[in-house]
């Protein structure tokens, strides 16, 4: 028992002592000297959940923000300071998170406080003073909106264009329905947490009982994962407090694309090839334009465009360009309504345009002079000079007078710097004159020549250059020979008749002269004209010039022997002397003609006399001297 005792002291002096602070505690609490105003004085504002501005109703409508005012009173203002905090009830649960300070020297504070978007029922609105019993209970009854905008279906926003990259263009959209009584407007409003407005959709009409999408469109501008907040708005008020809420948003880089020229290939035959790859890398597939440039003087011209969808990846593409007049090339690959990482994606190279220089060489012409009917031999060599392997061609030989082809082969490939030799023939040569030919070797559109001249040997040419058939010539020629040769044997029978004489004491004379001439016209010999071959008849006694009827050519036919001399006395045709200015003198029987120089015989005993040559015709005076 003596033990107890200290134990119990102590114990009630310890329940005294907690007495006295929870004493002093409420005496405290009890004697605060700040006041909380009525409930029925505070002041409610209801601003519109769509305009954010006061509706001017002395009730809170479904959708609609409060701003509450409560005034509390100190009686002294030399107290200290206190706190206060505020909470709301709603469907049996309370939520703070308001608090605020109450200075001690003033002797009114208001309390301002804002909340919503506040649902259809009834709202408990709690202010209490810390260290005190002070305390304060309001209600609000939220009516239902006269409008009432809901959402149709999935309250949740719905983004198109994912997976979203930075420059990308997402669209948001919801499905609204008017369960209202009345036609009206509303739109989606997007923005970050900072407030600050990201989109702000059209005006979109819905009817009563009807829904409608409601969209809003924005670029996303910031890689990484963004808040969004999204919420439906009216002018006339009315929205359901499930028309707003947050979507996360994750935004990737931007897709880059690159391109590069894998093969580079200009040919005379196929012209600029290009073969390029275009790679994307992971993400949407993207629209590009792919632009080929160039280079003309200090400027890139442009050549080429297209429009080409890219799969994320690598893209081959081939280009035939043709023979563009440039020596530097540059393609570019544009982004088509969307944001490449790094722009555009250009690449730029040196190009080197096909040459080939032909030339050709004539080495050798066998034989160097050649005659009609000769086969040519001729050797060349073709050189290709150009940095570009030759195609195969065609080389032909080519009279220059007529254009006429002689001879034609075809040509080998020759690469860049070599040459190939050769041989072509011009059989059965068909000129007597000297000749240029040009020699023509063609590959494609491109030509080179060289001339160089056919020598004929003058032993089987003339120097005549005949503008005609040479065959057809020759054939016209024979047939008049003929027709010629015929009137002159006709012509000259009937020339060799003398004609008589008038004079009497001749007649007898000339009678025996007639019948020694025949005698001696009788006797013809052949011979063949040194021009053309022709064969001619003249009298055996013929010394002098002979005329060929065919070539017209005049060569001389001489004989010592008596018997070959023209006995041409009997030839006088008239014993007087005339006018004539042609004369003929000799101191001998025998004398020339003056016309054709045909050695004529007209005795002395019978000069002076008129003669006519029986080669020629020609009349003249025989007379010594």
């Amino acid at each position: 028992m003596p033990r107890r005792t200290p134990v119990s002291s102590m114990t009630c002096l310890l329940l005294f002592a907690i007495l006295l602070i929870c004493s002093a505690s409420v005496v405290s609490a009890e004697d605060s000297d700040f006041d909380i105003s009525e409930g029925t004085i505070w002041s409610f504002d209801y601003l519109d959940g769509n305009t954010m501005e006061s509706s001017g109703n002395q009730s809170a409508s479904n959708g609609d923000f409060v701003n509450l005012i409560i005034p509390v009173y100190n009686s002294n203002v030399s107290s200290d300071n206190s706190s206060w905090k505020f909470s709301f009830g709603y469907a049996g649960q309370w939520y703070g998170g308001n608090s605020g300070i109450l200075e001690g020297n003033q002797s009114l504070t208001e309390v301002k406080i804002s909340f919503g978007p506040v649902s259809e029922g009834i709202i408990l609105c709690k202010l209490e003073i810390d260290n005190s019993s002070e305390m304060e209970i309001s209600e609000i009854i939220v009516g239902p909106n006269p409008v009432n905008f809901t959402s149709a279906g999935d309250a949740n926003l719905v983004l198109i264009g994912q997976p979203a990259h930075v420059g990308d263009e997402l669209t948001a959209s919801i499905l609204v329905h008017n369960q209202g009584k009345n036609i009206n407007s509303v739109r989606l409003e997007l923005s970050r947490n900072d407030g600050a407005t990201i989109a702000l959709g059209d005006m979109v009409s819905i009817s009563p009982g009807s829904s409608r999408e409601v969209s809003a469109t924005f670029t996303a501008l910031i890689s990484g994962t963004q808040s969004i907040q999204w919420q439906i708005l009216s002018s006339n008020g009315g929205i359901d407090v499930s028309l707003n809420g947050t979507y996360i948003l994750d935004i990737q880089e931007s897709q880059d694309i690159v391109v590069n020229i894998d093969r580079i290939s200009w040919t005379l035959e196929s012209g600029l090839e290009l073969d390029i790859s275009v790679s994307l890398s992971p993400g949407l597939n993207r629209s590009v334009v792919i632009s080929l440039f160039m280079k003309s003087g200090n400027d890139y011209s442009l050549y080429q465009v297209i429009n080409s969808d890219l799969n994320p990846g690598v893209r081959d593409l081939n280009f035939n360009l043709g023979h563009p007049d440039t020596s530097r090339f540059k393609i570019s690959v544009s982004p088509n309504s969307w944001v490449s990482l790094y722009g555009d994606a250009e690449e730029i190279t040196e190009l080197s345009p096909p040459l080939i220089s032909p030339s050709i060489k004539i080495t050798n012409i066998s034989p160097s002079s050649v005659s009609v009917g000769d086969t040519i031999s001729i050797n060349y060599i073709l050189e290709n000079n150009g940095n570009q392997r030759s195609s195969t061609g065609i080389l032909r030989v080519v009279g220059i007078a007529n254009d006429i082809v002689l001879s034609e082969i075809s040509t080998p490939e020759i690469d860049s710097g070599s040459s190939f030799s050769g041989s072509i023939e011009i059989s059965s040569w068909k000129y007597s004159q000297t000749t240029d030919i040009n020699f023509i070797w063609t590959m494609n559109e491109l030509t080179s020549s060289n001339q160089t001249s056919i020598f004929v040997d003058s032993g089987s040419s003339t120097t005549l250059k005949l503008p005609f058939n040479i065959n057809a010539a020759i054939y016209g020629s024979l047939s008049g020979l003929a027709i010629v040769m015929s009137l002159l044997v006709i012509i000259r029978a009937v020339s060799q008749r003398t004609p008589s004489t008038e004079t009497s004491w001749r007649k007898n004379k000339s009678s025996e002269t007639r019948i020694s001439r025949s005698n001696s016209v009788d006797e013809k010999i052949e011979v063949k004209c040194p021009g053309c071959n022709q064969r001619l008849n003249i009298p055996s006694n013929h010394n002098g010039s002979v005329k060929c009827p065919a070539c017209t050519m005049l060569f001389n036919q001489s004989s010592i022997n008596e018997n070959k001399i023209d006995n041409s006395y009997d030839s006088i045709i008239d014993s007087k002397e005339d006018e004539s200015s042609l004369e003929s003198y000799s101191d001998n029987d025998l004398l020339p003609c003056p016309q054709c120089e045909q050695t004529l015989k007209v005795p002395l005993d019978k000069r002076p006399i008129r003669s006519r040559c029986p080669a020629c015709r020609a009349e003249f005076v025989a007379k010594i001297g």
